[in-house]
């Protein structure tokens, strides 16, 4: 698929299944309205911020904002299967896209922070980088500003350094769920399959930018209008409504985006689709073809019902048909799902075995 086929699919998705999508992304945002309504209404009954400091209502904040970023990511790894049963055929349930993910909601967590810390890390460096080329150039001397120069040159290097780790980091969430791969690997495995996909990605992320910009506008400003003409508790509430449902209907698109540019990219890198045609088709790796013969010098064989025995070939590797495959190394069966035997480790590919 081209960078417009994927966004082409991404609303076509979105559209025809578009309450079940709804209803993934918004189980996070069941807290988020509370917590809002909870910090307008007691801005407004105590009348100044010195009401957010008691200690019992701080408890309860921490406590709706660990679960509340435990859902967030659990609704992307839901979404991302969602899409996936999508694209190999299923009929995903919101029960059935959550179930698989609610043991990996820490596994994404644990994942993403080692990503932030290596880009952080590096986004660091450069913003160091940075500063001290300012210093330099206050020194106000040629030699300063030849310095200052290659500083400041070394810190926009590091800062594109800093993008491109977290560009590349953007299919950790499908690697995740989908293939079962954790922390640090789940990272380098996104950081494999993200190869060749670095403006693509860029395209669909700019994309999803401005969608939410477009999205924001329009209910942010009803949500606005009815906070000013509904005074007290309930006019915060539908404001805080308002303008979450806005949240609600812009995180689909990056994440039915990037799941499929995660297939795609199977596709080109490890012939992922000829596997699932092999599937769908009903075929399975089996003998040889017999020898091409002329339609004229062909014996017609008598009527029989029993059926004919395949010719014989030499003997080769084992080989899975269906769900699984076998790994060239071990001998071990592999899930079609997952690019690497889970025994020893062996890459095994998704291509059609060779006739």
């Amino acid at each position: 698929m081209s960078t417009g086929d994927i966004l082409d699919r991404t609303v076509r998705l979105y559209r025809r299944h578009f309450l079940h999508t709804i209803g993934i992304v918004a189980v996070p945002y069941l807290l988020i309205i509370p917590i809002g309504a909870l910090v307008g209404s007691t801005l407004l009954v105590a009348g100044s911020p010195r009401a957010l400091l008691n200690p019992g209502l701080i408890a309860v904040f921490v406590l709706m904002i660990v679960a509340l970023i435990w859902l967030s990511f659990l609704s992307m790894g839901a979404l991302a299967r969602s899409v996936s049963e999508r694209f190999l055929g299923g009929t995903p349930t919101i029960w059935t896209a959550y179930s698989p993910v609610l043991r990996r909601g820490f596994s994404l967590i644990w994942a993403y922070f080692l990503t932030l810390l290596a880009g952080g890390a590096v986004l660091g460096a450069g913003g160091g980088l940075f500063a001290a080329a300012v210093v330099v150039f206050q020194l106000q001397t040629t030699v300063g500003y030849v310095i200052a120069a290659v500083l400041g040159f070394g810190a926009i290097v590091v800062v594109a350094i800093s993008v491109r780790i977290f560009i590349r980091s953007f299919l950790v969430t499908q690697v995740i769920v989908i293939e079962d791969v954790r922390g640090w690997a789940a990272f380098k495995r996104s950081w494999t399959l993200m190869r060749g996909n670095f403006w693509r990605a860029q395209l669909i992320f700019l994309f999803a930018v401005v969608v939410a910009i477009v999205l924001s506008l329009l209910l942010n400003i009803p949500g606005s209008v009815l906070e000013r003409l509904i005074r007290g508790p309930v006019g915060i509430i539908l404001s805080q409504v308002v303008s979450q449902l806005s949240q609600i209907l812009l995180t689909p698109v990056a994440g039915i985006a990037f799941t499929l540019l995660y297939y795609d990219s199977r596709i080109r890198q490890e012939a992922f689709d000829l596997e699932m045609m092999a599937k769908n088709l009903g075929m399975s790796p089996g003998p040889s073809a017999p020898s091409q013969v002329s339609p004229s010098t062909r014996p017609t064989p008598p009527p029989s019902t029993a059926p004919t025995r395949p010719q014989s070939r030499p003997a080769g590797p084992p080989r899975a048909s269906g769900a699984f495959k076998v790994c060239p190394q071990c001998g071990a069966q592999v899930l079609n799902i997952q690019p690497t035997c889970g025994k020893c480790g062996t890459h095994v590919p998704f291509g059609l075995p060779k006739r």
